[in-house]
């Protein structure tokens, strides 16, 4: 299969080369040299964060998390949870306001037939729908209990009442099931008692899989998976996202006043109890309680804002609240790199935005890429450097001596003298006592055969004679002793002058090494 790659011109707004393991390790240099430890140092440009070859900023954890509290904060500061009550409240005032619409234009009717005894018992009607209703009370669940036991003079009144109940039990049941809102909504009391099945064999599934028992996931997908739009692929998965959506309703409880927390309480009680269902829910609650202690169930949030949020939003909030602090504990107690890939980058970009989530994707691959490149490995359970990260340690503190230098030929180990060495001159000459005795076979062959064609005597065999011997020429080497002397006192500390000590000490073996392998490094360290 064929590939096309399409050129333009280069305008400046085009990415360059990525953040590579080399860039990485480069950072890393000064770190490693000044104490010695890949988790440490790794640690530390995990929170730190650093540039790759383009100049683009990746963010270290520190800013990571930063950005989460400002994105906490937000969230607290803007909102208000009394918007849940607001929303119901409004619906029924609403509701009440459009039923009383009805009363007074049903009772003006009735005035307006001349039918005296119409117009009688509209008015006695009508009172005693106003009475009723001026005698609701206050808090929505009793209202909601007065209504339901209403009898209606408007019918639009009253389909607006069943509705805006259907949908207050859809946002109830969600706790209990994410995603669900789509399978349940125009729901008759056949669905209702099929959702009370489903809960009752949830919850019989959840506890064969806490006795270690086949928890017959499969069947129970077959028979109820419509209920879960997401289609988990194991029990395990199911039972998490479950959990997930009942803390976070149970996050919602907790950050209500106690009367909120009250009202909304009755308010389920008068939605599901003729379900069947709160009993259901309370046991699978209990549950999963127990199986997700690291949910949280008990957190709560101080809103602080002027926006009110409605049932949707608030649930919708606190699963937002909830995710960032399960991302804070993931951020503050990775102790490597790797341990960041458990992250779900999703949603740290549907939180937190594309920088956030491309800085933790590329620090979770920190120490793979280190690994593979051959610079750092495991040993018994530690990140250790491996030989050719020593040499590179050495090459980028040559590198930046050599960067600070001025050109100089004076020290260099080229020689122009012949002597005895091992680097060929491609020169030859004749045999003298005391020479290495290093043959080249062409010529002293070549040297015999002219010479016995001199003499008369050719042909073969080919008899050598020590005038015939002819030797390769080789460089004259030198050799080199250095000795580094280091000052191991506290005053180096204080001063801070043992990194660039060792930077010196790190660029002087990476030249000797690599480019006078004969030569001699010695390090003397002293103090006081």
């Amino acid at each position: 299969m064929s590939s096309k790659f399409k050129y333009s011109r280069w305008d400046g707004t085009q990415t360059g080369f990525e953040f590579d393991a080399d860039a990485a390790f480069d950072d890393l240099t000064d770190d490693l040299l000044y104490h010695g430890d890949v988790n440490a140092a790794l640690r530390r440009m995990m929170q730190d964060g650093l540039r790759d070859q383009n100049g683009e900023r990746m963010q270290g954890l520190r800013e990571v998390l930063e950005r989460l509290r400002q994105e906490r904060q937000e969230r607290l500061e803007n909102s208000d949870l009394g918007g849940v009550y607001d929303e119901v409240k409004a619906a029924l005032d609403d509701i009440i306001d459009e039923e009383r619409h009805a009363i007074e234009n049903s009772e003006r009717d009735a005035m307006n037939s001349g039918d005296d005894r119409r117009a009688e018992n509209a008015q006695a009607a009508a009172e005693e729908r106003n009475m009723r209703l001026d005698l609701m009370p206050d808090d929505l669940a009793g209202k909601m209990r007065e209504l339901d036991a209403y009898d209606f003079e408007s019918a639009e009144a009253r389909q607006r009442f069943e509705e805006l109940k259907d949908k207050l039990r859809e946002q109830m049941m969600q706790q209990a099931v994410d995603q669900m809102s789509g399978a349940m909504q125009d729901m008759s009391a056949d669905d209702m008692a099929r959702m009370k099945d489903m809960m009752a064999a949830l919850n019989e599934m959840l506890q064969k899989y806490q006795r270690g028992d086949d928890p017959g996931f499969e069947q129970f997908m077959e028979e109820f998976g419509d209920f879960f739009p997401e289609n988990p692929e194991s029990v395990e998965e199911l039972l998490e996202q479950m959990a997930k959506r009942m803390a976070a309703m149970q996050a919602m409880m907790n950050s209500m006043t106690p009367e909120q927390r009250a009202q909304l309480q009755q308010l389920s009680d008068q939605l599901l109890e003729d379900m069947d269902l709160q009993w259901q829910m309370q046991q699978l609650s209990g549950n999963l309680q127990q199986m997700f202690p690291q949910m949280n169930w008990q957190r709560s949030y101080d809103f602080e804002g002027q926006d009110p949020m409605g049932f949707g939003e608030a649930m919708e909030a606190m699963q937002d609240l909830g995710d960032l602090d399960q991302l804070e504990n993931l951020l503050r107690n990775a102790s490597s790199p790797g341990a960041l890939a458990e992250a779900d980058l999703d949603r740290v970009r549907d939180l937190m935005g594309d920088d956030a989530a491309k800085s933790l994707e590329r620090l979770a691959e920190l120490t793979k890429m280190l690994e593979e490149a051959g610079l750092i490995e495991q040993q018994e359970g530690r990140l250790e450097l491996t030989p050719k990260g020593l040499r590179k340690i050495g090459s980028n503190a040559l590198r930046e001596l050599f960067s600070k230098l001025t050109n100089d030929k004076i020290g260099q180990h080229q020689t122009n003298n012949l002597g005895q060495g091992h680097e060929r001159t491609y020169d030859t000459k004749p045999y003298e006592y005391g020479d290495p005795f290093q043959l080249d076979l062409n010529r002293t062959i070549r040297n015999a055969l002219r010479r016995g064609a001199s003499e008369g005597v050719g042909g073969t065999p080919v008899r050598l004679h020590p005038d015939d011997f002819e030797i390769e020429r080789t460089e004259h080497l030198t050799r080199s002793s250095t000795v580094l002397m280091l000052d191991l006192s506290m005053s180096m500390q204080m001063r801070d002058n043992f990194l660039p000590a060792k930077k010196v000490a790190m660029a002087l073996h990476s030249l000797i090494t690599s480019q006078f392998p004969r030569d001699y490094l010695g390090l003397i360290g002293f103090s006081e």
